[in-house]
């Protein structure tokens, strides 16, 4: 089985285009998407529509929550606030009846279970081995037998064992956000389960806005994490259409998250080679 792992798609059409392009170029069985289908992007309706003919086993995201006012938008920051109210006015009644459709967490052939950002809670933030191995041992616990779980939320890849964080991406050298970055692939081997992020397809939050996926190959026990490029002009032109800032389509790291990343990369590295 080879599942296309989508995530965030927030709105993003030009993003979801490129991403399921890519996905058809390399041939999958069936497609995954941990949610937040909507949100801080220009086209909704557009997103889910497209979502929905993938026929994918699909959750729902904290913000597809608030979008049928399930959620509060306490915990947001400004620009999703704002983005929120629109989106709940543009959603269209079959959007809404989608949305709503879509359960918190979901189980896939082979042993993968979905969810947008812990097994239990939409708005937790799993970004830590620690955090990890809680929901991992949740995992065998509650889905006895499943061997991959699969979250969003973060919108950065991520793969852990619980014991160590397997994901080191290449670092984003290239100059422009008009060429792909390295795909880096995790051997999901051993007797482990795993939980993977493939990050975010429409709201990127790493220096560059590239639309990210994830391959899962369980036959070769192996899942791929991609960062390509898309028609980010057109995203912006129909933000600015719609009267929502730009800025919408991509929130970069600050400077501190910027730098403290690859810092975090190199001491998770170090900590596996010393063992």
């Amino acid at each position: 089985m080879r599942y296309g792992v989508l995530a965030d798609i927030h709105g993003n059409v030009q993003a979801l285009e490129a991403v399921t392009a890519e996905l058809g170029r390399i041939g999958v069985d069936r497609y995954l998407c941990a949610g937040d289908l909507v949100g801080y992007g220009a086209q909704p309706n557009e997103c889910v529509e497209m979502v929905a003919r993938l026929e994918p086993i699909c959750v729902a995201g904290n913000h597809d929550l608030m979008a049928l006012g399930e959620l509060s938008e306490e915990r947001c920051v400004r620009l999703a606030r704002r983005s929120m109210r629109w989106t709940r006015e543009a959603l269209s009644d079959d959007a809404r009846a989608y949305l709503a459709s879509l359960p918190r967490r979901a189980e896939g052939a082979g042993g993968v279970v979905v969810a947008h950002g812990s097994l239990d809670d939409p708005e937790e933030y799993v970004l830590r081995v620690n955090q990890a191995t809680v929901q991992l041992g949740r995992l065998a616990h509650e889905h006895p037998g499943a061997k991959v779980l699969v979250v969003g939320h973060t919108h950065l890849a991520f793969a852990s064992d619980g014991s160590s964080t397997s994901l080191e991406p290449a670092p984003e050298t290239w100059k422009t956000s008009l060429e792909p970055a390295p795909a880096s692939a995790v051997a999901l081997n051993g007797s482990r389960a795993w939980l993977l992020n493939p990050g975010a397809v429409g709201q990127s939050r790493e220096r560059l806005a590239l639309a990210r996926f994830m391959l899962l190959d369980l036959e070769r026990g192996e899942a791929t994490f991609h960062a390509i490029p898309y028609d980010i002009e057109g995203g912006r032109r129909m933000l600015r259409r719609r009267g929502l800032p730009t800025r919408s389509y991509h929130l970069r790291p600050t400077r501190w998250k910027a730098w403290s990343r690859p810092l975090r990369r190199l001491l998770s590295r170090a900590r596996r080679i010393a063992r």
